[in-house]
């Protein structure tokens, strides 16, 4: 006999329904996902989940090559949605006074030319919700939306403006601007504004005009373009506040100019860098040409795991001196990655970490995926690192994503069981690395994880 279900008090389901919205903004549309999917179950459940404004703030629609990978999005569809007032019906289960999220998802660097963007059907748009939005994103791709951009869009009403994301594919040259030198931006003022994200296929980031003073957070992606040294100088001019970097796509800088001053970011206090495929990084970046003399934080991202990633991170006594105030270091792979394969100098690093004492003093946690068949390598190093040698208390703390490698499926809890770690090692997770093949056709596999 079936039991009748159980209706939660609609105040717990809200909860509930608000943790299962997607990860990714823009599936928020997609009807086999909440929220939409929600309000199939049951009547109670459509009721709740219409009446949850969490479910109802955020519009971000797909890019053009996302609705190309799935069937149920296309770009005619998502047009009409918005010409048949879609948007007003999405916002307005929200309430009058909730802050909302617009946008679109930006470019997708490695199909530029399945590019899309509704821009043009924004201004009605954004002009009615101006005051109540908290994060805009625009996709830039032809020269008449920056015209349509800074004279259409209304300026100086984004009174709770939190962020911003500009996705441009355009060079930003003069004939593109309209002869100007830079892109005036309309979220001129916007007095809250501490978070700017910007794709860039080919300007640089200096070429538009926004609340650089108020910023605290800068995520750029600069896909094809290698910043020079004078423009890296340059944004930290423009963003004195700046707290915390992330730079995806990352490419070592330019050629610098040997004369160029080195200068000094005191604000900032976390950098991230996310690689894909076969970067090989200057580490120069954290020094030279600005300086950051209070970074506390450095995460290191690899998309395509590569035996030359972060090769120089601690090689020059420059990078390390550059890193004495470093508290916490994590290698760590870009949302939707695994941890299967681990770039040679991650195992580097922790083996220069043991080995040379002085090397990051401040170091006080680190984050990194390793072998199931190498831990003793983390062993060494949290025992090195100990308040019993004079370590500060209560010494360096891993966690570590344990990969398991080998033909049987046993992970020993060796480093746990080491008195004298005292709980400094941390199992993050767990995770089982497809079996390889070798030319020969022979199915590779370390049964040596036994014995952990």
């Amino acid at each position: 006999m079936s039991l009748p279900p159980v209706e939660l008090p609609p105040e717990l389901l809200g909860e509930i329904f608000a943790l299962c919205l997607p990860e990714k903004d823009s599936d928020r549309l997609d009807p086999k996902n909440a929220p939409m999917i929600l309000c199939e179950v049951c009547s109670y459940w459509r009721q709740t989940a219409l009446s949850e404004p969490r479910l109802w703030d955020t519009l971000i629609f797909p890019s053009g090559q996302a609705a190309k990978r799935n069937p149920r999005i296309t770009h005619l569809k998502y047009q009409k949605f918005i010409t048949g007032g879609g948007v007003e019906r999405w916002f307005g289960r929200c309430g009058p006074s909730h802050l909302l999220a617009f946008g679109e998802e930006g470019l997708d660097p490695a199909h530029p030319s399945h590019n899309s963007t509704h821009l043009p059907l924004f201004l009605s748009i954004v002009t009615k919700y101006a005051r109540r939005l908290r994060h805009i994103s625009v996709t830039i791709t032809k020269p008449r939306h920056l015209e349509m951009f800074r004279r259409g869009f209304p300026a100086g009403i984004y009174d709770n403006l939190e962020s911003v994301a500009i996705w441009c594919s355009l060079q930003m040259t003069r004939p593109e601007l309209q002869a100007f030198s830079h892109f005036q931006t309309p979220f001129i003022p916007a007095p809250k504004l501490k978070h700017a994200s910007f794709a860039l296929q080919v300007a640089s980031p200096i070429k538009f005009v926004v609340p650089w003073m108020q910023l605290t957070s800068l995520k750029m992606a600069d896909v094809r373009k290698r910043l020079s040294p004078l423009e890296w100088q340059a944004i930290f001019k423009l963003c004195p506040n700046l707290k915390h970097g992330t730079f995806v796509k990352f490419k070592s800088l330019g050629r610098q100019d040997p004369t160029m001053e080195v200068m000094e970011h005191k604000a900032l206090t976390s950098l991230r860098f996310v690689m894909f495929g076969p970067s090989h990084p200057d580490w120069r970046i954290l020094y030279d040409p600005v300086r950051f003399p209070n970074l506390r934080h450095l995460q290191l991202d690899c998309q395509d795991a590569d035996p030359r990633f972060g090769i120089s991170l601690l090689q020059k006594p420059a990078t390390r001196k550059a890193l004495a105030k470093l508290q916490s270091l994590a290698f760590c792979a870009p949302a939707g990655a695994y941890y299967h394969t681990i770039a040679s100098n991650v195992e580097r690093t922790i083996q220069q970490l043991a080995q040379h004492f002085k090397s990051l003093p401040s170091l006080t946690h680190i984050t990194l995926p390793y072998h199931n068949f190498r831990l003793y390598d983390i062993a060494h190093l949290l025992l090195s690192r100990s308040s019993a040698r004079g370590y500060p208390e209560p010494g360096l703390r891993a966690s570590v994503h344990v990969v398991l490698t080998g033909g049987a499926d046993v992970y020993y809890p060796l480093l746990e069981n080491i008195q004298e770690l005292g709980g400094r090692f941390r199992l993050a997770s767990l995770t089982r690395a497809p079996l390889t093949v070798n030319e020969e056709g022979w199915e590779e596999s370390d049964e040596e994880i036994g014995w952990l």
